[in-house]
């Protein structure tokens, strides 16, 4: 199978995956009003999401290496399909949180391996371009499972839009086996080693501390979004998704390939960094806040644009740090645990901000947040001395 093949059907399963994420948003109002949720319940069935990453991301990027990328995957395939089916199902509460965190499973195995397998492409230029694309599938996912969640909840039903978010899983598991063996280029070491080598780099904590104020608070924003800007701009919650989704995917393309195409060229990852982070500050305390239909798509571009800056800079930064002699599985999944844990605090913290302030409430959080992802990539570290290709 072509390379160029191979990357279209990981990086559908990390859509997959962030859609499993972006589907929430538009079922909010149908959850919490069957399940009685209030806005702190429904962000935990949101954060939940990521549970197994925020407990087990580096350790699991260590055993995939072991394992093999191409096993992780499967299983990690097959336990996307079994959460989706016991979120789907739930009557009580407690299911959809078991739900969410079998789901949790299979999200962690995707983010983990299918960039490990990436990074193991012989063509230099082809891991660049691979890592770049790779750096979109979150926000892009995110907007496809809002897009799909939204039109199937107002036509339908929630529970048909879990399962519809969830065949392109189906659909790409048996293509899984037509692909080669990935050469991944690192030491298969012990859990211990592995683990501990991620963590003493310097240059790796700083990039995951970064990336982790930056996710904790994207998933919040976006958990929230189309609730916010239905009640914000009196909209309905299909439109709200629509702009979401459009939005999103435009800026996020935007974001991503410019950050790719300045990286390299004497601008360094840590530059891009800390120029985006203020600025997503700003963009979403003012969307949370605001009530004209104008200012607030400018702000929501502005936001997706930079999202896709700082989440590409974020994985093409790992295979230079890599390079180092490190596992890029145990990096992939130590970037997973990182964001994970707050991803899932994140959420239930801002929902618990609406119920008690709105949601300026809201803004002020997830504004905090961005900006203490500015304040974590602004300090001294071996990043300013990283070359910006993520391989040679």
């Amino acid at each position: 199978m072509p390379p160029i093949a191979a990357i279209i059907i990981l990086y559908g399963l990390g859509l997959t995956a962030s859609m499993q994420v972006g589907l929430i948003g538009p079922i909010a109002p149908d959850l919490r009003a069957g399940f009685g949720l209030s806005q702190a319940e429904f962000g935990l069935v949101a954060s939940l999401i990521t549970a197994a990453g925020a407990l087990t991301a580096i350790p699991t990027g260590v055993w995939a290496a072991r394992a093999g990328l191409r096993k992780s995957l499967v299983l990690g395939c097959i336990m996307m399909i079994a959460g989706a089916t016991i979120f789907a199902t739930a009557n009580v509460a407690t299911m959809l949180y078991v739900g969410r965190l079998v789901t949790s499973i299979g999200y962690l195995l995707i983010v983990v391996g299918a960039p490990s397998w990436m990074a193991g492409f012989n063509n230099p230029k082809l891991v660049a371009m691979a890592m770049a694309i790779w750096g979109t599938f979150i926000p892009v996912g995110i907007a496809m499972g809002n897009w799909v969640s939204a039109a199937m909840v107002v036509w339908l039903d929630w529970r048909l839009a879990v399962a519809a978010c969830t065949v392109p899983v189906v659909i790409l598991l048996p293509l899984l086996a037509m692909m080669e063996k990935p050469a991944v280029s690192t030491v298969r070491k012990s859990l211990i080693v592995g683990v501990m080598g991620v963590l003493k780099s310097r240059a790796a904590l700083q990039v995951a501390l970064t990336f982790s104020a930056f996710a904790g608070a994207t998933s919040a924003a976006l958990a929230f979004m189309p609730a916010m800007l239905a009640d914000q701009l009196d909209i309905g919650i299909a439109l709200a998704a629509g702009i979401i989704g459009t939005t999103a995917i435009a800026g996020n393309i935007v974001g991503s390939v410019g950050a790719g195409m300045v990286l390299g060229r004497d601008v360094s990852g840590r530059a891009i960094l800390i120029l985006f982070l203020p600025i997503m500050s700003v963009a979403i305390g003012t969307l949370f806040i605001s009530t004209s239909m104008s200012l607030s798509i400018a702000a929501l571009i502005i936001f997706n644009i930079c999202q896709g800056a700082v989440a590409g800079t974020c994985f093409a930064l790992l295979p230079a740090i890599a390079k180092g002699g490190l596992s890029m599985p145990a990096l992939q999944g130590m970037l997973a645990q990182f964001a994970e844990v707050f991803v899932v605090i994140v959420p239930p913290i801002t929902g618990a901000m609406i119920d008690q302030d709105g949601w300026a409430g809201a803004a002020l959080v997830l504004s905090g947040f961005y900006f203490a992802g500015f304040l974590i990539s602004v300090g001294k570290s071996p990043l300013r001395r990283l070359a910006s290709r993520p391989a040679n």
